[in-house]
C-alpha cells in the first residue's frame, strides 16, 4: 500500500470516528431534551453522589495515618466536672499479639494530680485489661477553667490520648470515658506505606 492511500484510509477512519462522536452527542442531548426540566436535577444528583463517593477530582477522601514510627493518636476525650469533683476515664488496653506484653502509662502537659489504679499491665497474647485514670479537681477551682493532659501509653507502639478536663457548673462526676487502645506490632503493609517502612514493635526498639 503506498503513501496515499494509507493517508486516504486514515482520513477516513478520522471521518468516521467524527460522525460517531457526532451521533453520540446528538443522542445524548435528544435524552436530556426528552426529560424536561428534571434533567438539571438528575445530573446534580449524579454530581453529588461522585462527591460523596470521594470521586470529586480534588481529593481521592482517603485519610493517611500517621507514619509507623510516631506515636500513635488514641483519640481526644473532653470531661466536664463540677469544682470539688472527680474527671474519671478508663483505658481498655488490648494485647493484639501472640507475645506477651508490658504496658506502661505517664501522662505529660497538665498533669498535676492526675492518678492511675495501675501503673502497669503485663498482659498474656490477646489479653486485655483496663486502666482507671483520674483527675481530682479542687473545689476552688473556677468555672470555665481548663486542664489538658496527654496520657501516654507504651507498649508495642506508643500510643497517646488527648484528655481536656473542663470545669463546669454542669459536669457529671459519675461520667466515665472508656477509650480502646489496640497495641501490637503494625504487619500489615498498606497502599500508604514506602516499602522500607519497619513493622514491628517501635516503642524500646
Amino acid at each position: 500500500m503506498n503513501d496515499t492511500s494509507s493517508s486516504a484510509s486514515l482520513a477516513e477512519s478520522v471521518k468516521t470516528l467524527g460522525a460517531l462522536f457526532d451521533q453520540g452527542t446528538r443522542a445524548g442531548l435528544s435524552l436530556l431534551g426528552s426529560l424536561g426540566s428534571s434533567s438539571a436535577q438528575i445530573l446534580g444528583g449524579l454530581l453529588e453522589n461522585t462527591k460523596t463517593m470521594g470521586f470529586s477530582g480534588r481529593s481521592c477522601g482517603c485519610e493517611i495515618p500517621p507514619p509507623c514510627w510516631e506515636p500513635q493518636p488514641a483519640g481526644e476525650v473532653t470531661s466536664h466536672v463540677c469544682p470539688g469533683g472527680t474527671a474519671t476515664i478508663r483505658i481498655v488496653v488490648t494485647n493484639d499479639s501472640f507475645a506477651p506484653r508490658h504496658i506502661a502509662f505517664h501522662a505529660t502537659g497538665d498533669a498535676t494530680g492526675v492518678v492511675f489504679s495501675q501503673s502497669g499491665l503485663d498482659l498474656g497474647p490477646m489479653e486485655r485489661e483496663t486502666v482507671a485514670v483520674s483527675l481530682p479537681i479542687p473545689a476552688t477551682a473556677k468555672l470555665g477553667e481548663e486542664r489538658d493532659v496527654l496520657v501516654w501509653i507504651q507498649g508495642c507502639q506508643e500510643h497517646f490520648l488527648r484528655w481536656n478536663v473542663k470545669v463546669a457548673s454542669g459536669g457529671v462526676d459519675a461520667c466515665c470515658h472508656e477509650v480502646p487502645v489496640h497495641d501490637g506490632p503494625d504487619l500489615v503493609h498498606h497502599w500508604y506505606d514506602h516499602f522500607y517502612c519497619p513493622r514491628p514493635c517501635t516503642h524500646g526498639r
